[in-house]
């Protein structure tokens, strides 16, 4: 039968397509966390740019490839990393949130999920910087903090985004700790430089 040939085919293909995505998809996920710690320990900014055009364009090809509806799913993950990386990036070099109308190749729900899993990322920012004992940063830091909360928690639509209402308690809890953190730093700089005038008058 000619069907019989056909579907064959049309399977075998489909087959060959999600492989394909799977591959990329694990390789753009490790590129993503590779690039997240390697902008933790940086100070140079211009080190990143290509790299992430670079993922950016795996994500278009990515996209590209999703022709089943039901290979839909296989996006989520590497675009929600890779909207991490990107805000973490430019939070900590150019002082901004990326919006979405930048990310055209980005779904939306997985530009609000990946927002929301920057909230951690910043929060490692501010330890780094109460080690410095730098309280502009560490305040620079927190406040970027507040408004991706702020922004995550404009959502309530729990029944088409996944782990929405996860993200957002774990988010409230990551500030919620930070801030008594924050508070406790303050102190202790306070304490350390009363002590200090101390010792020298």
């Amino acid at each position: 039968m000619e069907e019989v040939n056909y579907l064959i085919n049309y399977l075998a293909n489909k087959d060959s397509v999600r492989e394909e995505i799977l591959k990329l998809s694990r390789e753009i996920v490790r590129d993503c966390a590779m690039l997240i710690r390697k902008i933790h320990k940086s100070d140079d900014k211009d080190e990143f740019k290509e790299r992430l055009d670079e993922i950016s364009e795996k994500i278009k090809k990515l996209n590209s490839l999703a022709t089943f509806p039901e290979f839909v799913n296989y996006l989520s993950t590497p675009q929600q990393e890779f909207v991490e990386a990107l805000a973490l990036y430019m939070v900590k070099f150019n002082n901004k949130i990326p919006s979405f109308k930048e990310l055209d190749f980005i779904k939306e729900e997985n530009y609000i999920l990946g927002l929301a899993d920057v909230i951690g990322e910043l929060r490692r920012e501010v330890l780094e910087e109460m080690k410095n004992d730098d309280v502009e940063e560490v305040e620079r830091y927190f406040k970027f903090m507040e408004e991706l909360y702020e922004f995550l928690m404009n959502f309530d639509y729990y029944h088409v985004v996944d782990n929405l209402r996860r993200k957002q308690d774990i988010s409230r809890g990551i500030l919620e700790k930070t801030h008594g953190d924050i508070v406790t730093f303050i102190q202790n700089l306070k304490l350390r430089k009363e002590l200090k005038n101390i010792q020298n008058p």
